[in-house]
This record gives C-alpha cells, sequence and structure tokens, in this order.
C-alpha cells in the first residue's frame, strides 16, 4: 500500500519537473539568443541559474526525491539574490553620465589622433615642396651642365654654396668614393671646416697648410670619421664634437678647435657614393635638428641629380683627361734630360717610371757656372695639363735662376712667388729638392720645399741618413720660407733624393715601398756606381710592385762623390 502510494506521487511529480526543466531550457536559450543579438545586457547569473534548475529537475526525476530540485531551486535563488539588489539600488542617470564621459573621452583620442595624423600629412607635405623646390633648382642646373663644358667639380661647387646658404653652415666639404683604391677623395671644400680627422704629424699647424692638406685629401674606408660614416651609411649630427670619440682633436689652435658637424652620406640605390660634411664653429649655436633634416633633403636631392651627370661627365673627363694626359706625357719625356752630362769628379744615375697619362715628376741636372752644378727633383701633384703648365713653370723659373748667385733656398723661394702667382688658375702645388753642388770645394747646398727626401750615405761612418726634413709645398703660400742646408762632402759620400711616388709603392698586399726598403738596397750597393745603385734600386722596386697598378711617378736621381 505504501509503494502503491509513492508511485503515484513520482508520477504526479515528474511532469511537474520536466515542465520545469523545460522553461529552463527556454530560457537558457532566449538568453543565448538575446545576447548574439546584443539587443540587451545578459549577466552570466542568467545562464548559471536556469543551468542550475535544468540539472536539479532532472536528477529528482531519475532519483526520486525531490530534494534535488530544492536543492537547485534554492541554489538558483541565492545566486539571482545579488543580481536583483544591483539592480535595485542601480542608478540609470549616473550610468548613463559614465556612458556619455566615455563616448567623449573616445571622441577627444579619435580628434587628437587625427590631430597628429594631419601634423605628420603637413610635415610630409612640408618636406616634399623643400625637396621639390631644391630638385628643381638642381635639374635646372644640371640641364646647364649637360649643355655646357662644365666639370664634376664645378658641379659639386654649386652644390656646396647651396647647402652651406640653407643650413647656415660655417663651411662644407664633399667627398666621392673611388672605387679603385677604396677611398673617398676630396672635390669640392667651402669655408671653414676644422679638420675632424687626425693630421698627418709633420703637417705644420698653419691654416693655410691645413686648408690644402683637406683639399687635395683622401681618406680610407675605415678608420676615420669620413670613412666611417660613409660606410655607416647612417646619417649623423654631432652638436657636441668635444664629447664625441669620433672627432679628432689636433692642438690647441683656435683654427682647429672642432664645433659642431653634420655628416650625411650621398647615396644611389641604398650604396653610398659620397658623403657631405657640414661644419659649425665652436663658440656658436650648434646645428639644429631642422639644419639635420634640411642636409639630409637637400644631400638625397643633390644624390638623386648627380647621377646621370656624374656619368656624363666623369666619361667627358675621362676622355679629355686621356688626350691631356698623351700630351702631357710626350712633354714630360721632352723636358728629361736627353743624356746626363759628364762632370768630373762626379757620378750620375737615375732613372723615371711615369704613369700613364700622369704628367708628375721630373728632374735636371745644370751646369749652371764654373763653380755650380745644380741637381732637382720636382713631383707637381696632379694630372693632365695642369700639371704640365706648372711643370714648365718651375722649370724655367730655375733654369734662370741657378745662374745666379743666390742660395738654394732664394731659388726655391723665388719659383713658390712665381706658381703662387697663378695658384688660383691652376691650383696645384709641388714638391722641390734642389741641390747646388761646388765640385771644388766638395760643399752641397741643400734646400726642399714639399716632402721630396735627401738622403745622405756617409763613407766615415757607413751610415745613411735622411738630412732633408718636410717644408710648405710650392705654390701654397707665397710668403713660404725655405732653409738651405749646407754640407761638406768627401770621396764616396753619395746625396740620393727622389719622389713620394717611389716610397708609396704598393704590393699585391697594398703595403708601401718605403724609405727602410729604398735605405736598405742603398746600403747594400753603397760601392757600386751612382748608375748601378739607380738600376739596382729600379729593379729591387719592379721585383716588390711586379705587376700592381701604380697611380704615381716614381723617380731617383743618385749623385756619389769621387
Amino acid at each position: 500500500m505504501q509503494e502503491s502510494i509513492l508511485i503515484t506521487i513520482d508520477n504526479f511529480i515528474n511532469p511537474p519537473l520536466l515542465v520545469s526543466a523545460i522553461i529552463a531550457l527556454l530560457i537558457v536559450v532566449f538568453c543565448i539568443i538575446i545576447k548574439l543579438r546584443n539587443t540587451a545586457n545578459i549577466s552570466f547569473i542568467y545562464f548559471i541559474s536556469p543551468l542550475v534548475l535544468i540539472a536539479g529537475s532532472i536528477i529528482s526525476m531519475i532519483k526520486g526525491p525531490n530534494f534535488y530540485f530544492v536543492a537547485s531551486l534554492i541554489i538558483s535563488e541565492l545566486l539571482l539574490i545579488p543580481l536583483l539588489v544591483v539592480k535595485a539600488f542601480d542608478n540609470p542617470k549616473k550610468r548613463e553620465a559614465k556612458k556619455a564621459a566615455k563616448l567623449l573621452a573616445d571622441r577627444e583620442n579619435s580628434i587628437a589622433t587625427n590631430e597628429l595624423a594631419q601634423a605628420a600629412i603637413a610635415e610630409i607635405k612640408a618636406k616634399s615642396e623643400k625637396t621639390l623646390e631644391v630638385n628643381k633648382d638642381l635639374i635646372s642646373k644640371v640641364s646647364n651642365y649637360f649643355n655646357n663644358e662644365n666639370s664634376i667639380e664645378s658641379f659639386l661647387e654649386y652644390c656646396n654654396k647651396m647647402i652651406t646658404e640653407k643650413t647656415s653652415a660655417d663651411g662644407c666639404v664633399i667627398l666621392l668614393a673611388d672605387g679603385d683604391d677604396n677611398s673617398l677623395a676630396v672635390k669640392s671644400l667651402m669655408g671653414s671646416f676644422p679638420p675632424p680627422y687626425k693630421l698627418p704629424e709633420d703637417l705644420p699647424h698653419k691654416p693655410i697648410r691645413v686648408e690644402t692638406n683637406l683639399r687635395f685629401a683622401s681618406f680610407p674606408f675605415s678608420g676615420n670619421i669620413f670613412g666611417d660614416i660613409f660606410t655607416e651609411g647612417e646619417p649623423t649630427l654631432i652638436t657636441d664634437s668635444v664629447k664625441d670619440p669620433r672627432v679628432y682633436q689636433n692642438g690647441p689652435e683656435e683654427f682647429l678647435s672642432c664645433g659642431s658637424y653634420i655628416f650625411v652620406p650621398i647615396k644611389q640605390q641604398e650604396r653610398s657614393i659620397g658623403l657631405i660634411g657640414l661644419s659649425i664653429l665652436p663658440g656658436k649655436t650648434p646645428f639644429s635638428k631642422e639644419d639635420f633634416e634640411n642636409a639630409i633633403i637637400m644631400t638625397d636631392a643633390i644624390a638623386s641629380a648627380i647621377k646621370p651627370l656624374y656619368s656624363f661627365l666623369a666619361y667627358a673627363e675621362k676622355s679629355e683627361l686621356s688626350k691631356d694626359g698623351i700630351i702631357a706625357t710626350k712633354y714630360q719625356k721632352d723636358m728629361l734630360p736627353a743624356k746626363l752630362p759628364v762632370i768630373d769628379k762626379l757620378q750620375i744615375g737615375c732613372f723615371s717610371n711615369p704613369v700613364e697619362n700622369v704628367c708628375g715628376d721630373y728632374y735636371d741636372v745644370l751646369v749652371s757656372r764654373k763653380d755650380r752644378v745644380s741637381f732637382v727633383m720636382a713631383d707637381v701633384a696632379g694630372k693632365g695639363m695642369n700639371s704640365l703648365v706648372v711643370m714648365i713653370m718651375i722649370r724655367a723659373i730655375l733654369r734662370l735662376s741657378v745662374n745666379t748667385a743666390q742660395s738654394a733656398s732664394t731659388i726655391l723661394s723665388w719659383a713658390n712667388r712665381g706658381i703662387c702667382l697663378e695658384s688660383s688658375k691652376i691650383d696645384h702645388f709641388a714638391s722641390v729638392a734642389l741641390i747646388n753642388y761646388n765640385s771644388t770645394t766638395k760643399e752641397a747646398q741643400i734646400s726642399t720645399c714639399g716632402n721630396n727626401p735627401v738622403f745622405l750615405y756617409s763613407v766615415s761612418n757607413k751610415q745613411l741618413s735622411q738630412i732633408s726634413t718636410p717644408s710648405e709645398p710650392m705654390g701654397v703660400d707665397k710668403e713660404a720660407v725655405y732653409s738651405d742646408i749646407n754640407i761638406t762632402l768627401n770621396s764616396g759620400d753619395i746625396l740620393v733624393t727622389c719622389t713620394d711616388g717611389l716610397l708609396e709603392s704598393l704590393n699585391e698586399n697594398g703595403v708601401q715601398y718605403s724609405t727602410e726598403s729604398l735605405k736598405k738596397v742603398l746600403l747594400q750597393n753603397s760601392n757600386a756606381s751612382a748608375k748601378d745603385i739607380s738600376n739596382r734600386v729600379k729593379d729591387d722596386l719592379r721585383r716588390y710592385s711586379e705587376n700592381i697598378q701604380q697611380y704615381d711617378d716614381q723617380s731617383l736621381l743618385v749623385i756619389k762623390i769621387q
């Protein structure tokens, strides 16, 4: 009887439990639809509560007792109470205010972002307009250079002037890469540009010498600030050179003091082909970020303009230089003594290896008076016809001057003033060694300008030493002062002079022949005749350099006292 009553009760309870589960399931389905369609804010409680009811209903139908249903109902209510409390005490106005504040903040952020974008666009537009302006000027200039006879250097001078003016720089230097010897060669120099690299130790700290050194300088692709920045390929702004380890401080002289610099590589298709350097002297306002950006813009424009012009002018100049070089080389050979004079109690040996199309070296032996024989070794910087003109001028002045009673230093000073009068037109300089020898007294008077060395082998101590010191080249400073070295020679003593092209001859490893190599050959052959000594130096030099192309003439003059 009792079991029958329980079955009846279960049969009565199960249908409501099933309906409750179905209703709870519908609630879940509708919550999912609301969530997906985003028609109202649905809390996760709305999902959990009906799911608890569904679970309690199903368990109650399976287990029998309705404990599980009651428990699920209580849990669902407990879950809903906190939500109802929140909803009961909710402030719609405050909520709407927060929503409005958020919308306002989002709008302000959007406006700020838009303003930044507009500012960036304006900056790009300004740079584009500036670039267009620079390109317009350069295109006009380039067209003129295609239509007229001009040089690459002339075009770079224009670029130098333009970039100097637009950045308010005190000085500017433009360098281009020379692929043949992996170096940067100075092509244009304007204004004051304190050298940020280490000057040669033997270079006098005089403004005109320092400027000349830079004007005709070349720099390897590493080991100096020009080469390092060129190789890195990144524009560089230096506001305080004292704090930058890349800038070399050469000395206490005011004109050598370094200030602010800008360096911008000249690039063609991401490959550096040159470098532009700008300077502001110390004590002035350093370059600004705007100056830096302007320099980059103008350098990019120059890079675009220089490519077709450089190719065109390089070909034209090469062709013209080749023609000039052939003529210059011919006249250079004509100026060398066809036959060395025979001089009592003297032996003379010499040779000259001219490089094709380069007119640089010449030597001369002048029996000027009964008591004087003059020996000349000259090295003119540069190539082609201009160097030939300088060589002819030096030769003519010296040939006229050695007949006087003037000292060797005075004769060189006269020649220097004559060359300096034409320096603005020719822009070349020379190294000259002049030896005046009195065969009766065996006294020699030696004077040099530039870096042509003079060596003395003394038979008394069997030693070879350099008796000359580097000095001001001819053609740089018309007020340059030269000095005389007076020595008395003995039978067996040897005087030797040469050009730097001989000492700087390269072997296959790129190592120079050097003074030590020359000294070694001279000491080993000190007992030979002057002619044999010169021939053995020539042979040793040929073995050293083999078939390596050289870029400067090589000349040697040997004088042996009997």
